[in-house]
Protein backbone atom coordinates (compact mmCIF):
# COMPACT_ATOMS: atom_id res chain seq x y z
CA UNK A 1 0.00 0.00 0.00
CA UNK A 2 1.30 3.51 -0.83
CA UNK A 3 3.16 4.86 2.21
CA UNK A 4 1.23 8.12 2.39
CA UNK A 5 -2.24 6.65 2.12
CA UNK A 6 -1.28 3.75 4.40
CA UNK A 7 -0.31 6.26 7.08
CA UNK A 8 -3.54 8.19 6.64
CA UNK A 9 -5.85 5.19 6.73
CA UNK A 10 -3.96 3.45 9.52
CA UNK A 11 -3.93 6.48 11.80
CA UNK A 12 -7.55 7.16 10.98
CA UNK A 13 -8.44 3.68 12.21
CA UNK A 14 -6.89 4.32 15.61
CA UNK A 15 -8.59 7.58 16.02
CA UNK A 16 -11.64 5.64 15.50
CA UNK A 17 -9.17 4.64 17.20
CA UNK A 18 -14.92 9.91 16.35
CA UNK A 19 -29.60 23.10 10.52
CA UNK A 20 -28.23 26.02 12.54
CA UNK A 21 -26.02 25.57 15.52
CA UNK A 22 -26.18 27.63 18.66
CA UNK A 23 -23.06 27.93 20.81
CA UNK A 24 -23.58 27.08 24.48
CA UNK A 25 -23.04 29.36 27.42
CA UNK A 26 -21.15 27.96 30.39
CA UNK A 27 -23.29 27.64 33.51
CA UNK A 28 -22.11 27.94 37.07
CA UNK A 29 -21.27 24.68 38.76
CA UNK A 30 -23.69 23.49 41.37
CA UNK A 31 -22.50 21.89 44.58
CA UNK A 32 -21.96 18.13 44.73
CA UNK A 33 -22.45 18.12 48.48
CA UNK A 34 -24.66 15.21 49.45
CA UNK A 35 -24.60 13.81 45.93
CA UNK A 36 -23.39 10.27 45.28
CA UNK A 37 -21.56 8.70 42.38
CA UNK A 38 -24.87 7.51 40.96
CA UNK A 39 -25.94 11.12 40.52
CA UNK A 40 -23.08 11.88 38.12
CA UNK A 41 -23.55 8.59 36.30
CA UNK A 42 -27.26 9.29 35.82
CA UNK A 43 -26.67 12.85 34.66
CA UNK A 44 -24.01 11.69 32.25
CA UNK A 45 -26.33 9.03 30.84
CA UNK A 46 -29.29 11.39 30.52
CA UNK A 47 -27.18 13.94 28.65
CA UNK A 48 -25.37 11.46 26.37
CA UNK A 49 -25.56 12.22 22.66
CA UNK A 50 -28.27 9.97 21.21
CA UNK A 51 -28.96 9.14 17.57
CA UNK A 52 -29.92 6.44 15.14
CA UNK A 53 -27.68 7.68 12.32
CA UNK A 54 -24.97 10.35 12.44
CA UNK A 55 -23.40 12.11 9.47
CA UNK A 56 -20.81 14.92 9.40
CA UNK A 57 -18.08 16.53 7.37
CA UNK A 58 -14.78 16.43 9.25
CA UNK A 59 -11.34 17.98 9.01
CA UNK A 60 -8.61 15.66 10.29
CA UNK A 61 -5.08 16.45 11.39
CA UNK A 62 -2.87 13.45 12.17
CA UNK A 63 0.65 13.61 13.60
CA UNK A 64 3.01 10.70 14.14
CA UNK A 65 6.71 11.26 14.80
CA UNK A 66 7.86 13.83 12.21
CA UNK A 67 4.97 13.17 9.85
CA UNK A 68 1.81 15.28 9.68
CA UNK A 69 -1.21 14.77 7.42
CA UNK A 70 -4.36 16.82 6.99
CA UNK A 71 -7.39 15.66 5.04
CA UNK A 72 -11.14 15.97 4.79
CA UNK A 73 -13.55 13.13 5.40
CA UNK A 74 -17.20 12.24 5.46
CA UNK A 75 -18.06 10.41 8.70
CA UNK A 76 -21.20 8.29 9.01
CA UNK A 77 -22.28 6.18 11.98
CA UNK A 78 -25.18 3.80 12.40
CA UNK A 79 -25.50 3.51 16.15
CA UNK A 80 -24.01 0.34 17.65
CA UNK A 81 -23.51 -1.12 14.18
CA UNK A 82 -21.31 0.67 11.62
CA UNK A 83 -18.72 3.43 11.34
CA UNK A 84 -18.11 4.49 7.74
CA UNK A 85 -15.47 7.04 6.70
CA UNK A 86 -14.68 8.36 3.24
CA UNK A 87 -11.29 10.12 2.95
CA UNK A 88 -10.99 12.89 0.37
CA UNK A 89 -7.65 14.69 0.73
CA UNK A 90 -7.45 16.14 -2.80
CA UNK A 91 -10.09 18.10 -4.73
CA UNK A 92 -12.94 16.09 -3.26
CA UNK A 93 -11.76 12.89 -4.97
CA UNK A 94 -12.08 9.88 -2.68
CA UNK A 95 -8.76 8.15 -2.02
CA UNK A 96 -9.76 5.71 0.71
CA UNK A 97 -12.84 4.30 2.42
CA UNK A 98 -12.99 2.70 5.87
CA UNK A 99 -15.75 0.52 7.33
CA UNK A 100 -15.64 -0.54 10.98
CA UNK A 101 -18.17 -2.97 12.43
CA UNK A 102 -18.37 -4.72 15.78
CA UNK A 103 -15.98 -7.43 14.62
CA UNK A 104 -14.20 -6.23 11.45
CA UNK A 105 -12.05 -3.48 9.95
CA UNK A 106 -12.12 -2.92 6.18
CA UNK A 107 -10.16 -0.43 4.08
CA UNK A 108 -10.33 0.35 0.36
CA UNK A 109 -7.29 2.13 -1.10
CA UNK A 110 -8.45 3.56 -4.40
CA UNK A 111 -5.07 5.12 -5.15
CA UNK A 112 -3.32 1.73 -5.32
CA UNK A 113 -6.41 -0.32 -6.21
CA UNK A 114 -6.02 -2.42 -3.06
CA UNK A 115 -8.19 -3.45 -0.12
CA UNK A 116 -7.72 -4.83 3.37
CA UNK A 117 -10.14 -6.93 5.44
CA UNK A 118 -9.31 -7.92 9.01
CA UNK A 119 -10.42 -7.83 12.63
CA UNK A 120 -9.43 -5.70 15.61
CA UNK A 121 -6.24 -7.70 16.11
CA UNK A 122 -4.83 -5.62 13.26
CA UNK A 123 -5.35 -2.42 15.25
CA UNK A 124 -4.20 -3.95 18.52
CA UNK A 125 -1.03 -5.44 17.07
CA UNK A 126 -0.05 -2.59 14.79
CA UNK A 127 -0.61 0.28 17.23
CA UNK A 128 -0.40 -1.37 20.67
CA UNK A 129 -3.89 -0.23 21.65
CA UNK A 130 -7.02 -2.07 22.75
CA UNK A 131 -10.04 -0.41 21.14
CA UNK A 132 -13.42 -1.99 20.53
CA UNK A 133 -16.33 -0.74 18.45
CA UNK A 134 -18.30 0.78 21.32
CA UNK A 135 -15.21 2.67 22.54
CA UNK A 136 -14.44 4.09 19.08
CA UNK A 137 -18.08 5.14 18.66
CA UNK A 138 -18.13 6.86 22.06
CA UNK A 139 -14.87 8.66 21.36
CA UNK A 140 -16.14 10.03 18.04
CA UNK A 141 -19.25 11.65 19.55
CA UNK A 142 -17.98 12.59 23.01
CA UNK A 143 -19.91 10.03 25.03
CA UNK A 144 -18.44 8.34 28.09
CA UNK A 145 -16.78 4.94 28.06
CA UNK A 146 -18.76 2.65 30.34
CA UNK A 147 -17.45 1.61 33.72
CA UNK A 148 -17.84 -1.91 35.05
CA UNK A 149 -20.96 -2.35 37.19
CA UNK A 150 -19.05 -3.44 40.29
CA UNK A 151 -16.31 -0.80 40.14
CA UNK A 152 -15.65 1.50 43.06
CA UNK A 153 -15.57 4.96 41.53
CA UNK A 154 -13.99 8.18 42.77
CA UNK A 155 -15.78 11.48 42.26
CA UNK A 156 -14.77 15.05 43.05
CA UNK A 157 -14.72 18.61 41.77
CA UNK A 158 -11.68 19.70 39.78
CA UNK A 159 -11.51 23.40 39.01
CA UNK A 160 -14.21 23.98 36.35
CA UNK A 161 -15.19 20.32 36.02
CA UNK A 162 -16.63 17.33 37.81
CA UNK A 163 -14.33 14.32 38.01
CA UNK A 164 -15.41 10.68 37.94
CA UNK A 165 -13.16 7.66 37.52
CA UNK A 166 -11.76 4.40 38.83
CA UNK A 167 -8.54 6.23 39.66
CA UNK A 168 -8.20 8.86 42.37
CA UNK A 169 -8.29 12.39 40.94
CA UNK A 170 -4.82 13.22 42.26
CA UNK A 171 -3.30 10.19 40.57
CA UNK A 172 -5.27 10.77 37.37
CA UNK A 173 -3.93 14.33 37.12
CA UNK A 174 -0.38 13.00 37.39
CA UNK A 175 -1.16 10.48 34.66
CA UNK A 176 -2.52 13.30 32.50
CA UNK A 177 0.94 14.88 32.40
CA UNK A 178 3.03 11.72 32.67
CA UNK A 179 1.30 8.40 31.96
CA UNK A 180 3.97 6.36 33.73
CA UNK A 181 2.60 7.72 37.00
CA UNK A 182 -0.46 5.47 36.61
CA UNK A 183 1.47 2.39 37.65
CA UNK A 184 1.75 -1.05 36.14
CA UNK A 185 -0.37 -2.64 38.85
CA UNK A 186 -3.54 -1.03 37.49
CA UNK A 187 -5.69 -2.62 34.79
CA UNK A 188 -8.28 -0.85 32.65
CA UNK A 189 -8.50 2.74 33.86
CA UNK A 190 -11.06 5.37 32.93
CA UNK A 191 -11.06 8.96 34.19
CA UNK A 192 -13.69 11.47 33.06
CA UNK A 193 -13.88 15.25 33.50
CA UNK A 194 -17.41 16.59 32.92
CA UNK A 195 -18.63 20.09 32.12
CA UNK A 196 -21.09 20.99 34.91
CA UNK A 197 -23.27 23.00 32.53
CA UNK A 198 -24.25 20.03 30.40
CA UNK A 199 -22.69 16.91 32.02
CA UNK A 200 -20.90 16.20 28.76
CA UNK A 201 -17.30 14.97 28.60
CA UNK A 202 -14.60 17.64 28.53
CA UNK A 203 -11.67 15.25 28.91
CA UNK A 204 -11.13 11.51 29.14
CA UNK A 205 -8.10 9.50 30.18
CA UNK A 206 -8.26 5.85 29.10
CA UNK A 207 -5.54 3.30 29.86
CA UNK A 208 -5.84 -0.33 28.86
CA UNK A 209 -3.86 -2.89 30.87
CA UNK A 210 -0.63 -0.89 31.32
CA UNK A 211 0.59 2.68 31.72
CA UNK A 212 2.54 2.64 28.47
CA UNK A 213 -0.67 2.31 26.45
CA UNK A 214 -3.13 5.12 26.98
CA UNK A 215 -5.36 7.65 25.31
CA UNK A 216 -6.07 11.21 26.40
CA UNK A 217 -9.06 12.79 24.68
CA UNK A 218 -10.30 16.38 24.93
CA UNK A 219 -13.59 17.84 23.68
CA UNK A 220 -14.19 21.56 23.13
CA UNK A 221 -16.55 24.00 21.42
CA UNK A 222 -19.77 22.21 22.34
CA UNK A 223 -22.83 23.35 20.37
CA UNK A 224 -26.42 22.30 19.81
CA UNK A 225 -27.49 19.86 17.12
CA UNK A 226 -31.19 18.99 17.08
CA UNK A 227 -31.51 20.06 20.73
CA UNK A 228 -28.59 17.88 21.77
CA UNK A 229 -25.06 18.86 22.68
CA UNK A 230 -22.10 17.80 20.51
CA UNK A 231 -18.41 18.78 20.59
CA UNK A 232 -17.25 20.48 17.41
CA UNK A 233 -13.54 19.92 18.15
CA UNK A 234 -11.97 16.65 19.31
CA UNK A 235 -8.33 15.94 20.15
CA UNK A 236 -6.78 12.55 20.92
CA UNK A 237 -3.27 11.91 22.18
CA UNK A 238 -2.19 8.27 21.89
CA UNK A 239 0.81 7.22 24.00
CA UNK A 240 2.15 3.79 23.04
CA UNK A 241 4.98 2.24 21.08
CA UNK A 242 3.82 4.37 18.17
CA UNK A 243 2.54 7.64 19.71
CA UNK A 244 0.22 9.79 17.64
CA UNK A 245 -2.03 12.82 17.88
CA UNK A 246 -5.35 13.05 16.04
CA UNK A 247 -7.47 16.20 15.84
CA UNK A 248 -10.98 16.29 14.36
CA UNK A 249 -13.27 19.23 13.66
CA UNK A 250 -16.88 18.55 12.66
CA UNK A 251 -19.15 20.60 10.43
CA UNK A 252 -22.51 20.08 8.70
CA UNK A 253 -23.76 17.50 11.19
CA UNK A 254 -27.08 15.79 10.51
CA UNK A 255 -28.90 13.15 12.52
CA UNK A 256 -31.37 10.33 11.90
CA UNK A 257 -31.51 10.69 8.14
CA UNK A 258 -31.61 7.82 5.68
CA UNK A 259 -27.98 7.42 4.63
CA UNK A 260 -25.99 4.80 2.76
CA UNK A 261 -22.96 2.87 3.96
CA UNK A 262 -21.88 1.49 0.61
CA UNK A 263 -18.65 -0.48 0.59
CA UNK A 264 -18.26 -2.23 -2.74
CA UNK A 265 -14.85 -3.69 -3.52
CA UNK A 266 -13.95 -3.92 -7.19
CA UNK A 267 -12.96 -7.37 -8.44
CA UNK A 268 -9.96 -5.65 -10.05
CA UNK A 269 -8.57 -4.63 -6.64
CA UNK A 270 -5.90 -6.72 -4.96
CA UNK A 271 -6.31 -7.87 -1.36
CA UNK A 272 -3.39 -7.00 0.93
CA UNK A 273 -2.46 -8.56 4.28
CA UNK A 274 -0.57 -7.30 7.34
Amino acid sequence: MNKGITSITSLLIISLLFASCKKLERAKRSSLEGKKTEYLLNQMQENAFNFDTFQAKADFLVKQKDQQNTFKANVRIKKDSLIWISITPLLGIEMARVLITEDSVKVINRLNREYFIGDYSYINKRFNVELEFDIIQSLLIGNAIDFEDDEKLQFATDRAFYYLGNLKKRKAKKADNKPSKIGKEDNELISLWMDPSNFRIAKILYSDLSADRFLLGEYTDYYKVNDQVLPRKLSFDFQSKQPATVKIEYSRVSLNELIKFSFNISTKYEQVYY
